[in-house]
């Protein structure tokens, strides 16, 4: 066998190698994107239930005690919309993943509150609501997570840690 055969045979087996490679981050990445749309699902039932009790009417009241959870809330959108156009990315992840910390703590110091003269702080029916969103929404950020952590360590594998910097994957963001 001649050596040009030889080199020939060699890099066809490259290629298609790159390729493999190429299309399995590509899977891994799309079913990245595919979990976060499901965290954002699940982050827009919070939206839901704070506008259910808080309808955006003008001049409506918002009691002082859930001012610090609607804002977070409201905030969620926007992040949501920049996590979105910026696919994986590191830094909107984590402040998305900051918001959602920020909203699950003040809803823990909500709902914690002593019942006052006037009743319960909170409705019975959202609380079971709330927590309902916020199970899927753990779950689901678990999930995402779980995901993103096989397609990092398949960014650092040995061949394909050689060749991911060319084909344009960067290590992805977690919530």
């Amino acid at each position: 066998m001649s050596a040009s055969v030889l080199i020939w045979l060699l890099a066809a087996v490259l290629l298609f190698w790159c390729v493999g490679l190429y299309n399995r981050l590509m899977r891994m990445r799309a079913r990245g994107l595919d979990a976060l749309g499901s965290v954002e699902k699940h982050l827009r039932s919070y939206t839901t239930l704070i506008q259910v009790q808080f309808p955006d009417e003008e001049g409506s009241y918002i009691p002082l005690e859930w001012a610090g959870l609607v804002s977070n809330v409201k905030l969620l959108e926007l992040q949501c919309k920049a996590a979105r156009g910026a696919p994986l990315q590191a830094l909107p992840l984590q402040v998305l993943g900051q918001t959602v910390d920020a909203i699950e703590t003040e809803w823990t110091l909500l709902r914690e509150q002593p019942a006052d003269l006037a009743g319960p702080t909170m409705p019975e029916a959202m609380q079971k609501l709330w927590d309902e969103a916020a199970l899927k929404t753990r779950t689901a950020r678990g999930g995402f997570n779980q995901i993103v952590d096989r397609y990092n360590e398949a960014l650092h594998q040995f061949p394909a840690s050689l060749v991911v910097g060319m084909m344009g994957f960067k290590v992805a963001g977690k919530l």
